[in-house]
């Protein structure tokens, strides 16, 4: 079930799922974060490789919608604490012909920043090795590990390759699998839309960061309006700065 893994990608072996890797390896202390696509397929042997790895806590930002489609992750063994943050951003069906992958990032940023927030703070107050995961591992995520890494002063073209390698991740059976079930609730399969469904292109990031820049003033702006303040960005520094 494992899925591709090109010669530029950073994903582990983790059975049962497509887009797990360790965040910006080489750039944080080595083995405290790591993303993924949902582990709702994680086979015995996944969930004995996220319990060698540590993990010791469980970020969920999937919508409470997305749950209910994939299912609930299976986290017996792992011995980690489970933590649901549901941020939304998909559209009602009517609205799926003009859906685009920056709606769904303002989406995030502007009606979810409280989860967003918390979500952050979560990977800040851990005890131990975290994985934070949506359903693709690519935007919901992205947006939380961008955000975090930006904050504790990672130059932004590191950001920028962490957030885009999801795409060469996905690539293939994910995304298949994806495509057909999409034309099982006979949806149109656009550019847009696939995108949406796939792709992690750092032009999608670049203009999520500019309206934070022109909304909130930077980074460090929308992180405070969202619960984010020098405390916790502090505790994020003592977690993921390399020693």
């Amino acid at each position: 079930m494992n899925g591709p893994s090109g010669p530029s990608s950073t994903r582990l072996a983790i059975d049962g799922t497509y887009n797990f890797r360790e965040v910006a390896p080489g750039l944080l202390r080595e083995g405290v974060l790591y993303r993924s696509d949902a582990l709702h397929r994680l086979s015995p042997a996944g969930r004995a490789a996220l319990a060698r790895l540590g993990i010791t806590r469980v970020i969920d930002l999937r919508s409470r919608l997305d749950r209910r489609l994939t299912g609930a992750d299976r986290l017996r063994t792992v011995g980690a604490e489970y933590i649901r943050i549901p941020i939304g951003g998909g559209a009602r069906r009517s609205d799926l012909d003009t859906l685009t992958l920056r709606s769904v990032y303002r989406t995030v940023l502007d009606q979810h920043g409280p989860q967003v927030g918390a979500a952050i703070r979560a990977i800040a107050d851990a005890d131990g090795p975290v994985v934070v995961h949506c359903t693709a591992g690519k935007d919901r995520t992205g947006l939380v590990t961008a955000l975090t890494l930006l904050a504790i002063g990672i130059d932004y073209p590191h950001v920028a390759a962490d957030f885009e390698s999801s795409a060469s991740n996905l690539a293939g059976e994910w995304t298949a699998g994806m495509v057909r079930k999409a034309r099982r609730f006979r949806i149109t399969m656009t550019e847009d839309l696939l995108e949406v469904l796939a792709g992690s292109p750092e032009a999608a990031l670049a203009e999520a960061l500019t309206w934070v820049e022109q909304t909130h003033g930077g980074v460090r702006g929308y992180l405070a309006h969202v619960g984010v303040d020098d405390a916790v960005i502090a505790r994020l520094h003592t977690r993921l700065d390399r020693p």
